[in-house]
C-alpha cells in the first residue's frame, strides 16, 4: 500500500535549536525594506513579457490585504534573466497597520528557460502524438495507474483526460463517416456521399480537437512529456541552466543584497527549480551570504510525485530529500483542490522509496480559494479548470489564506506572514 502523507500544517514543525517565540521576536525585529524574488515559470513558452503582464495587472487590482503594488517596467540581463521593480505601500488614507507597514521594494527576477520549453514545445501533430504515446506507455509501464491514483485519484484522471478526448474525437468523428455512408444513395451518387460523409466527421474532428486546444488538452501533452524527458535525463542544456541559476542568485545578493531572498516556482517551475536550490543551499557563497539566514522557498500548484516516481529521475528524489531536511530552508508548498494539475496536498516524495525517509518540509497548506471569489466570480472559475491553475498568481476578491502579492511584495517576512496566515 502507498502512503500518502497528509500530516497537516500545524503537525509538521522543523526542528531547530531555537524556540518559535525567540524565532519570531528575530524576524519581527529586522522588517523588510527590500526584497528579491526569483520566479520560475511554468511549462509556457510565453516567456517574461507574457509574466510582466500577467503580474502588473493583478498588481493594479485592490489588494485584499490593504496597500498598493505599482510595478515598473520590464528590463533584460543578459540572455537569460529579466527584472522588474514592485513597490508595495501602505493605504495613503489610513496610518499604517503596525510599525513596521512601511514602503517596500521587491526586485521580481525572471529566472528565463523559455527557450528549453520552446525546443520541447511540438507543433507537428504527428510528433505530438508520438510523444503523447511514449508517455502512456511510460506511466503504465514504469509508474502504474494504480500508484498515481493511491496518491491522488484527480491527477490520474487528468493525466488520462487527452487521452480519453483523442479517443473519444476519433471515434465520433468516425461514427459520423460511417453514419452518413450509410444513408440512402442521393444524387451525389455512393462516391460523393463518401466524399461528403468524410468531409463533415474530419469537420466535427477538427472541432472537437480545437476544443481539446482550448480546453489545454494538448497543453498537457506537451506537459507530461517533458517531465518524461526529465525524468530519463533527456533535457538538453537544463544541467548548465540550474548553474546559471544559481550563479546569477549568488551574484545578485553578493553585488545588491537585499533583506529578504524568495526563491517562487509555478506549476512545472516546482521541479526545474528542487535541483538549483538544492545547489544553492550547498554551495559555500550562498550560506556566507545568508550568514545564518533561512533561505526562503515558495511552490505553487506542485506536481512532484509525476517526476518523482519515474524510476529515472533518482537524483531528483535524493534533492527533495535533501531540502525536505534541511535546517535552513523555510519552503512553504501551496495547493488546491480545485486545481486538477497539482498533486493537492500530497508530499513530495509521496509513494517513492525515499517517502518514510522525508523530513518535515515542505509546510503544506490548502489555498482556499472558494473563500476569496464572489460567487458570479467562482462560478466562471469553476468552469475553466485551466483558469484554477493559475490562481495562484492571481490577486483574490476576498482576503483568505493564500495572497502571493502580499507573500511576495508585502512588509512582512516570509517567516512571519507563514505564523501570522496559520493563526487564522
Amino acid at each position: 500500500m502507498i502512503r500518502r502523507d497528509r500530516r497537516p500544517v500545524h503537525a509538521m514543525t522543523r526542528p531547530s535549536a531555537r524556540s518559535p517565540s525567540s524565532c519570531a521576536s528575530s524576524i519581527a525585529a529586522t522588517p523588510v525594506r527590500r526584497r528579491r524574488v526569483h520566479y520560475f515559470s511554468g511549462f509556457d513558452p510565453r516567456g517574461a513579457s507574457h509574466y510582466h503582464r500577467l503580474f502588473s495587472q493583478q498588481g493594479e487590482r485592490p489588494q485584499p490585504g490593504g496597500g498598493s503594488i505599482t510595478t515598473g517596467a520590464r528590463q533584460r540581463i543578459g540572455e537569460l534573466f529579466h527584472r522588474w521593480t514592485v513597490d508595495w505601500r501602505p493605504a495613503p488614507a489610513t496610518p499604517a497597520a503596525a510599525p513596521d507597514d512601511a514602503a517596500v521594494r521587491t526586485e521580481h527576477v525572471f529566472m528565463g528557460w523559455d527557450d528549453i520549453i520552446r525546443r520541447h514545445w511540438s507543433r507537428q501533430p504527428l510528433a505530438l502524438l508520438r510523444e503523447f504515446a511514449a508517455v502512456q506507455v511510460a506511466m503504465m509501464r514504469d509508474v502504474g495507474l494504480r500508484r498515481v491514483h493511491a496518491l491522488h485519484p484527480t491527477a490520474l484522471l487528468t493525466a488520462l483526460l487527452p487521452l480519453l478526448w483523442l479517443v473519444a474525437t476519433l471515434l465520433v468523428g468516425g461514427f459520423v463517416i460511417a453514419a452518413m455512408s450509410a444513408l440512402p444513395l442521393t444524387a451525389l451518387g455512393e462516391t460523393g456521399l463518401v466524399a461528403v460523409a468524410t468531409g463533415v466527421g474530419l469537420a466535427l474532428t477538427g472541432m472537437l480537437l480545437s476544443l481539446g486546444a482550448q480546453a489545454g488538452l494538448f497543453w498537457l501533452m506537451r506537459i507530461y512529456h517533458f517531465i518524461l524527458c526529465m525524468g530519463r535525463g533527456q533535457v538538453a542544456g537544463m544541467d548548465e541552466r540550474v548553474k546559471e541559476w544559481v550563479e546569477h542568485v549568488i551574484e545578485r545578493q553578493s553585488t545588491d543584497p537585499v533583506d529578504e531572498v524568495v526563491l517562487a516556482g509555478h506549476s512545472v517551475g516546482t521541479l526545474v527549480m528542487v535541483e538549483a536550490v538544492d545547489q544553492l543551499l550547498r554551495d559555500p557563497r550562498w550560506q556566507a551570504l545568508q550568514a545564518g539566514r533561512r533561505t526562503a522557498m515558495l511552490t505553487l500548484g506542485q506536481c512532484y510525485p509525476g517526476l518523482a516516481l519515474l524510476p529515472g529521475a533518482e537524483s531528483f528524489r535524493h534533492a527533495l530529500l535533501r531540502l525536505s531536511r534541511h535546517p535552513d530552508l523555510v519552503w512553504l508548498d501551496v495547493t488546491a483542490r480545485i486545481d486538477p494539475m497539482c498533486f493537492f496536498s500530497t508530499a513530495p516524495l509521496a509513494g517513492t522509496e525515499l517517502a518514510e525517509q522525508a523530513g518535515p518540509l515542505p509546510r503544506r497548506r490548502a489555498a482556499s480559494f472558494f473563500q476569496m471569489y464572489d460567487p458570479l466570480h467562482w462560478a466562471a472559475i469553476r468552469r475553466d479548470k485551466l483558469q484554477a491553475h493559475f490562481l495562484y498568481l492571481m490577486t483574490p476578491d476576498r482576503p483568505g489564506n493564500f495572497d502571493l502579492f502580499a507573500m511576495l511584495y508585502g512588509p512582512r517576512r516570509f517567516e512571519q506572514q507563514l505564523v501570522e496566515t496559520r493563526r487564522r
